[in-house]
C-alpha cells in the first residue's frame, strides 16, 4: 500500500513538472511567432516603435522580459529582434527552477512592387 502510494506521488510530481515545463515552453513559442509575425506586417516601423509591439505582445503572453533586453537591429533589408528572458518553472510544488529562454528572429524585408510600378507589356 505505501509502495502504490509513493509511486502515484512520484507520477504526479513527474506530471506536474512536465505540465510546467510545456506551459513555459509554449509561452517561448507563442512569443516568438508573435515578434515573427509583428516583423512580417509591421517591417516598416521605427525600431523603437517594434521594440513597443513586442514588449505589448510579451505582457499579452506573460513573458517575463525585460525593455532592456528586446534588442531590434536591421542590416540591409533584415529586421532582426532579439530578446532574452528567464522565467520561474515551478518542477515541484513551491520549488522553481529558473529556465533562461533566447529568441532570435530574423526576418528579410521584401518591398513588391505597387501597382504604379508595374507597366503592362507594350506600354
Amino acid at each position: 500500500m505505501i509502495k502504490t502510494l509513493i509511486k502515484v506521488v512520484i507520477a504526479a510530481l513527474i506530471v506536474h513538472a512536465c505540465w510546467r515545463s510545456a506551459n513555459a515552453v509554449m509561452r517561448y513559442s507563442r512569443f516568438k511567432d508573435g515578434i515573427h509575425e509583428t516583423l512580417l506586417f509591421h517591417s516598416r516601423l521605427s525600431d523603437t516603435e517594434l521594440q513597443g509591439r513586442v514588449l505589448d505582445l510579451a505582457h499579452q503572453l506573460e513573458v517575463p522580459v525585460d525593455p532592456e533586453r528586446v534588442a531590434v537591429r536591421r542590416i540591409e533589408n533584415r529586421t532582426i529582434v532579439d530578446a532574452t528572458y528567464t522565467d520561474k518553472i515551478e518542477l515541484v510544488p513551491t520549488k522553481f527552477y529558473p529556465w533562461k529562454f533566447t529568441v532570435s528572429v530574423d526576418v528579410a524585408n521584401v518591398l513588391l512592387p505597387s501597382s504604379g510600378d508595374v507597366t503592362a507589356p507594350g506600354r
